[in-house]
Formats: structure tokens, sequence, C-alpha cells
């Protein structure tokens, strides 16, 4: 059976104009994430959004189409970020999933989507807590799909020295959702905020923030998520009294 890679990369770009693509940074930015998606072998597409809990972050994902294709860019490479985006890519940290689902679509094309990082992983405790809260999530109104991978070692760059905390193994858990306000009141009931506080007790670290993705295919084609356009007063478009 061939299973997909995911690169998962988190970078700090302070306050950037990141997504401003009529500025220098935005430019700079966005022709490298572009870049990546569209000449890395291998790659299906790149993703990328700025963390809503940490402005000052940005996550990308490449999506490769098998793990086999991810390991001979890597050599060939001869290091752990492509040359199209080492202009960006400081104090990042890299890592690579494997994915055990098949909705990495259903994540990335989201309208809003939430990545969970989680360090240290007690196994033990895990096989006991982490079924219901995936369940919890899963089964939400608003969630679209998920993807969940153990975060593969060694580490490609590890900048913040997080997957080195605890013995245990490290995972990236993404949930797509029909948008941040069906995320907010999902995970707000009562059933997901004890599987989120159960979860954290069985791992050193754990973290949750959201983002909007801008998806780049390896064709080149963009796809985007933008605000809807304000709804307009359109009362003197009904018919006058008497004509219905």
């Amino acid at each position: 059976m061939v299973y997909p890679a995911i690169e998962v990369t988190v970078t700090t770009v302070g306050n950037h104009t990141v997504e401003d693509e009529t500025t220098e940074d935005g430019k700079k930015y966005q022709r490298a994430f572009y870049d990546a998606a569209t000449t890395i072998p291998g790659c299906s597409r790149g993703c990328w959004g700025r963390s809503d809990k940490y402005p000052e972050k940005v996550i990308h994902f490449i999506d490769y189409d098998t793990r086999k294709e991810h390991d001979v860019h890597k050599a060939l490479i001869n290091g752990p970020t492509p040359p199209v985006l080492l202009d960006i890519q400081s104090d990042t940290n890299v890592y690579v999933i494997h994915p055990n689902t098949n909705d990495r679509n259903k994540v990335y094309y989201a309208p809003y989507t939430t990545v969970a990082f989680f360090w240290g992983i007690d196994e033990e405790k895990w096989t006991e807590v982490a079924p219901e809260f995936f369940a919890a999530v899963a089964r939400s109104d608003g969630c679209t799909g998920y993807i969940w991978g153990e975060i593969d070692k060694p580490v490609l760059t590890d900048y913040e020295g997080l997957a080195s905390l605890g013995s245990g193994k490290c995972g990236v858990f993404a949930a797509g959702w029909r948008s941040k306000a069906h995320r907010d009141h999902d995970l707000g009931r009562e059933r997901a905020v004890d599987a989120w506080e159960a979860i954290q007790k069985a791992c050193v670290k754990a973290d949750s923030w959201g983002t909007t993705l801008r998806v780049t295919e390896n064709t080149g084609h963009i796809h985007r998520w933008t605000t809807p356009l304000p709804l307009k007063d359109r009362t003197a478009w009904l018919p006058a009294a008497g004509m219905i």
C-alpha cells in the first residue's frame, strides 16, 4: 500500500505582510510558497496560513504523493529545506507525518483549519483518551474531516526543541471546519472540552491554534478563501404593491 507524506513547517515571519501580495514581503513569501508547490518533485499541493493564536507564525504543509518521493527529494537537496524556501524559512520547525486518514482534501480546502501539536506522548494514557478526542472532533457538526499523523524521527529541524520534550512520541492533528464560528461552538461543548482536557494530560505539552489555508496545486492553480461581500439592501427590487 502506498502512503502519502506531509511535511509540516512552522516558521516565524514576525510582522511581515505575508498575506498581502501588493507588498514586497507578500510577493516574496507567496512566490516562495508557489514555487515550492509547483517545482518540488512528488508534491501534489502546498498549503499555508498564518496562525490566529500566534500571528508571528505561519504554518506550511507540503503534501507529497508518497513517502518515497519525499525521501528521494530530501536526499537530492541534502537537507531539510528546499532551495526555493531558504530565503523565508528561518527559525523553523520542520516535521514529517504520515496521515492514516483519507480526509486531507477535507482539511486543506475547509474554510477554517485547526492544528494541534502533541509532544512527549504517554502511549498508555494516550490509548485511553485519544479515541474520545478524535470522535469528539470528527462527530462535531462543523467538522469536515481530520488528519492525524505521528512525527517521524529524527525530526528534520526542531528550532524550539518541542519534539525533544519527554521521551514519548509526538504527533500533529489537523481538522477542517465549516467556519471559525462552527469550530468555536462545537469545541465549546462539554464533550469536546472534557476530551481536550483529558488528552492534554496524556502528553508533556499540547497546543492548538487555527488558520485559513491558501492552497497551491502543483499545476499552479491557487485556492483561497475570501471574506464575503456585504449583503446589499435589495428591498427596492420587490415588485410594487398589486403586481404580485
